[in-house]
């Protein structure tokens, strides 16, 4: 049920996105079922100090390189273990049914691991997410060598190519492949890594190596993701973990809304890590069960998952901060209230110390203070310039966001919606969710105003991290949808199966019982969360993945003619394109360079120059000495035609644009494909 992806490349970014990252959580010392589950995480931090490294010493990026590289990250990582780990305490030893009963009335045991059977349940329901996924991608491409045909696509494939081209994966070097006067541009490069690193182990080309990163990310590391953020939060039960596993595939707006938006293949990637994210944030806050380490582990861990999604895209930083910050209030406030309890139950107060009361109520306030004011501080630092106005109505966008159906789609996920609305009530009722309702509030109300409020200052400063993007921010609502409703019917479980009532006699027949009620469960969802959900989806997925006359990017005769250009361009030519036709592609399809590899390419004043003057015979002196000074050697012109219509930019290159128009003798056809010519740029010499 897989799409028509190379098979080396699927192993390569399947082992890319679990080896480094499962090395160094077992070197930092986690079980082994915590480390699998959280591989991608500590991958994606382990490959993108790599690069940044590798790329600081000029060392190319390939598969030998980084294996070298992890293995000296993974010594490090244990030699940091034993120097920082805290002495471990003797105690008594667990007896197996207490281990087998800890996963129904703790997320994990007192040495927070995943039982075997809850990892199962895990593997399991993750399983179920990944195959609806990729089953749902395997209809929207056509091809192996089918790609999303929006405008971003020009730069995430040419960026794969850059990579393997110039052996530099670091994000603090990808920018330059736009901004080339720059010695040091950064730009999100974890994803666009990947796909190189699958083309250095691969004879694979930019076009496949790129699916099957889409196709593993959105397929694996979502689903798992989310479905350990569940059981790191409600315990690894089957129940919940179904539930997450066929959530992560039942509503459009991630990913696959995010394949047809853009696409915004670093988001997807960052998205696709947050909930594991959320789930250490949530260990190291005590919202869940604490990680049993030492201060300078935790640190590590932090520091790592937040590398992680820093170099995966920044703005998923945003949220994991609303997150911590709404966990960090949450656990401040329940001290309080207990700390006021005393007051107002003296009997509990023990006479020796009646002022610890009031050092506590400080102490938890100071922090409530502390927290607020450092979320400000960090909140203003990642405000970004956009203004892209709201065309929705307040209440028409909070009643989207509700009913997780954002930005227009009226294909309403009405299992998760209702299920995400009593989770909401359930957790605000159980104190210990509390930080999942107050997130999933946060999360509605930034969506809200990012696509319902006018702009005004107060809208920037709430969605700024975002780009004040609606969309970005309608892919964080499966999140915490797909929690809240793990929430409830957790809780609903809890009913008929009270915790406390976990005994070895009651296990025997309590486990049974909910792997039947999951199937069941499954049997009555999938239909209406596959089905109906995707009515609309569907058709955008494949429209965006479709290579025809029709589509939005490049057109058969487009993609023909870009095939033959390595036999018919040398390899240290210079080709001038319009890049909002889509011409751009001529670098990651035929490996020839191009005066823009993105539309937001800063062309040099002799390259700016050529794209004005080139043609017109009263500035044919200037356009030489441009051309001259420029290297430019080739015309690719793919017509008028342009990726977004109506843009007011695209007709900004008149001399790479319908050139069978344009009056002078500087133009010699080489190839023809229908309307798509390759022009020498002569008569300069």
């Amino acid at each position: 049920m897989l799409p028509n992806i190379g098979l080396l490349s699927l192993v390569w970014v399947t082992a890319a996105l679990f080896v480094p990252g499962y090395g160094l959580w077992r070197a930092l010392s986690a079980s082994r079922a915590r480390a699998l589950l959280f591989a991608p995480l500590g991958s994606a931090a382990v490959l993108g100090a790599l690069a940044m490294v590798l790329g600081l010493l000029h060392v190319p990026w390939h598969w030998a390189s980084v294996l070298v590289g992890c293995l000296v990250v993974w010594v490090l990582a244990a030699v940091l273990t034993v120097l920082v780990r805290p002495r471990p305490q003797a105690g008594p030893a667990t007896a197996r049914w207490h281990r087998l009963t800890m996963v129904y009335t703790h997320p994990v045991d007192e040495k927070h691991r995943v039982p075997w059977h809850g990892l199962l349940s895990a593997l399991v329901s993750a399983g179920l997410g990944g195959y609806l996924i990729s089953s749902r991608l395997r209809d929207a491409m056509p091809s192996a060598e089918s790609f999303p045909q929006r405008f971003d696509v020009l730069f995430h494939l040419n960026a794969v190519r850059y990579i393997s081209e110039t052996g530099n994966a670091s994000a603090l070097s990808l920018g330059t492949m736009i901004s080339p006067e720059k010695a040091f541009a950064f730009y999100p490069s974890l994803w666009h890594s990947l796909g190189a690193l699958a083309m250095t182990g691969t004879s694979d080309d930019v076009f496949v190596t790129t699916n099957a990163v889409i196709l593993v990310v959105c397929s694996v590391v979502w689903p798992l993701a989310l479905v350990t953020l569940v059981g790191t939060v409600t315990g690894f039960r089957p129940l919940p973990l179904v539930a997450a596993g066929v959530g992560s595939s039942a509503l459009s707006a991630f990913p696959f809304a995010l394949l047809n938006y853009g696409p915004l293949l670093p988001n997807i990637l960052s998205l696709a890590l947050l909930p594991l994210a959320v789930a250490v944030t949530a260990s190291l806050t005590g919202v869940t069960r604490g990680l049993p380490t030492g201060i300078g582990l935790k640190v590590i861990v932090l520091l790592a998952t937040i590398g992680a999604l820093g170099v995966a895209q920044p703005n998923t930083l945003a949220t994991l901060l609303v997150a911590t910050s709404l966990m960090v209030l949450t656990r401040s406030g329940w001290r309080i209230r207990r700390s006021l309890e005393g007051f107002t139950q003296p009997s509990l107060v023990r006479v020796s110390s009646p002022s610890r009361y009031y050092r506590k109520l400080a102490l938890w306030g100071t922090v409530i203070v502390a927290t607020t004011a450092v979320f400000a501080l960090i909140w203003s630092s990642l405000q970004t310039h956009y203004d892209r106005p709201s065309d929705t109505a307040l209440t028409t966008a909070l009643g989207q966001a509700l009913l997780l159906a954002p930005n227009g789609r009226d294909e309403v996920p009405w299992a998760f919606a209702i299920g995400s609305m009593l989770g909401l009530i359930v957790s605000i009722w159980r104190r210990r969710y509390l930080w999942v309702a107050l997130t999933h509030v946060s999360t509605l109300v930034l969506y809200t105003y990012a696509a319902g409020a006018p702009s005004v200052p107060m809208r920037s400063w709430l969605v700024g991290p975002w780009y004040e993007d609606s969309a970005r921010l309608a892919a964080l609502l499966p999140l915490t949808g797909v929690l809240l409703t793990a929430v409830f019917v957790s809780s609903v479980v809890d009913v008929f199966f009270p915790p406390h009532l976990a005994a070895p006699r009651i296990v025997r027949w309590r486990v049974p019982c909910e792997v039947v009620v999951s199937v069941i469960l499954c049997v009555l969802m999938l239909p209406a969360t596959q089905e109906e959900p995707f009515r609309h989806m569907d058709p955008y997925l494949r429209n965006a993945f479709r290579i025809d006359a029709a589509s939005f990017g490049i057109t058969p005769d487009e993609y023909e003619l870009l095939k033959r250009l390595d036999e018919e361009v040398p390899e240290d030519a210079l080709i001038g394109v319009n890049p909002w036709t889509g011409a751009s592609l001529a670098y990651s399809v035929a490996d020839r360079h191009v005066t823009s590899p993105h539309i937001f390419t800063d062309l040099s004043p002799a390259e700016s120059t050529v794209r004005w003057d080139l043609g017109d015979p009263s500035k044919s002196v200037e356009a030489c000495e441009a051309v001259r000074e420029s290297g430019i050697d080739y015309v690719l012109d793919f017509g008028s035609r342009a990726m977004i219509p109506d843009t007011p930019d695209w007709d900004d290159f008149p001399a790479y644009t319908d050139v069978h128009d344009v009056p002078g003798d500087h133009y010699e056809e080489v190839d023809r494909q229908g309307g798509s010519v390759l022009y020498k740029v002569v008569g300069c010499d």
